[in-house]
């Protein structure tokens, strides 16, 4: 008989990266072919500006969360149990009050807890207060954690309850078969064009305003065959607005173009067209960005900050580190050594063998059943 394994973690709507790897989970065939599963959704944001701000829907999402775990401990009864956990926030009090139900289940039937993290903060959490320290080591007594990337192992520094740590890297679907790539190839082939895409949540912190001002300095430059493509959901009006005014202010209408938030087949063109990804992002959460991975997908080289773990993700072959004073330089370097096709061919190839969706399942689910 299939262990019985329960999954409370984020899925879409909204889409954000914690939310991308649970729609990873739920629909994989690798997982619930060898589990038997339940899943939970840890609901507590309507969209992506109210991720992180307390409202009152978010306490009649915990009771309706703390209601369905307790049902599933009850009637469920799991062998594994699963939690997307989060470092800090209200999110934190949420995963404190719904561990509490799991941990006395646990303390009965002694089976196996893991707790994810998707994003850093908990040792600037524990770092705050004796008291924080204290809630954080009783939430993850004897628990097994999964982070991300061996580069957030500096996170539990202050935390010493855990039983044990994994490491998981994050997976994409592969969306396109060999053939598609082929074609994908040929066309960059024949188009000199110069194709930069941003593909991300756009407030500052993501580096859009830093594409922006790429996009005005290779104008000033006067060069023709270049072009910026913006796609993704705008954090706030100010950061709509300010790319707007700043597009006009520059005239840079001939170079700039925004797509809106996309998905499927608009998605799909806008990686198949490009040829330069870039990644300029300062945000402090950031862990593994799967916007990354999917450019890696398509074959196409990065330049992203050094940020989270995306250092782990891109080597010198296949795209470069760079930073603030440094980027002007290397996306003219990206544009004269990184356009061949044997690098675009290196970028498929290293998503292929590290960062597919099949990769991610197999390497979780080895995670659970063998610990």
């Amino acid at each position: 008989m299939n262990s019985r394994a329960l999954f409370v973690l984020h899925y879409s709507p909204p889409i954000h990266g914690a939310s991308k790897v649970g729609d990873s989970i739920l629909n994989s065939s690798i997982i619930n072919q060898e589990l038997d599963t339940r899943f939970i959704k840890i609901k507590s944001s309507e969209n992506i500006d109210s991720i992180g701000k307390f409202n009152i829907k978010k306490l009649l999402y915990f009771f309706g969360l703390f209601f369905k775990v307790c049902w599933s401990l009850v009637f469920f009864r799991p062998n594994i149990i699963y939690y997307t956990a989060s470092p800090f926030g209200f999110a934190f009090y949420r995963d404190l009050a719904i561990s509490i139900p799991i941990k006395i289940y646990n303390f009965f039937l002694k089976q196996n807890l893991f707790y994810h993290y998707h994003a850093k903060g908990i040792n600037e959490f524990v770092s705050q207060s004796k008291k924080n320290k204290k809630l954080t080591n009783f939430l993850l007594k004897g628990t097994n954690i999964i982070l991300i990337s061996k580069l957030m192992q500096s996170e539990l520094e202050q935390v010493t309850s855990y039983k044990n740590i994994f490491y998981l890297n994050n997976g994409v679907d592969n969306l396109l078969t060999n053939y598609d790539f082929r074609s994908i190839l040929t066309e960059r082939k024949s188009n000199n064009k110069i194709n930069i895409l941003y593909l991300s949540n756009l407030f500052k912190e993501k580096g859009y305003d830093t594409v922006l001002e790429l996009a005005k300095y290779f104008k000033e430059a006067g060069l023709k065959n270049i072009e910026f493509n913006f796609a993704g959901g705008w954090a706030s009006t100010e950061d709509k607005q300010y790319f707007k005014e700043y597009v006009n202010t520059n005239k840079l209408e001939n170079y700039v173009i925004y797509h809106g938030l996309v998905q499927g087949e608009e998605k799909k063109r806008l990686f198949s067209n490009a040829t330069i990804f870039v990644f300029p992002s300062r945000y402090k959460k950031e862990v593994f960005p799967l916007s990354v991975l999917e450019a890696l997908s398509y074959g196409l080289p990065v330049l992203g900050f050094n940020i989270g773990a995306v250092p782990e993700i891109i080597n010198g072959k296949i795209g470069i580190i760079s930073n603030k004073e440094l980027i002007f330089e290397d996306v003219e370097k990206m544009i004269s050594e990184f356009q061949s096709e044997s690098t675009f061919m290196r970028c498929r190839e290293e998503y292929l063998n590290n960062y597919t969706v099949e990769v991610f399942e197999k390497n979780l689910l080895n995670i659970l059943i063998t610990n």
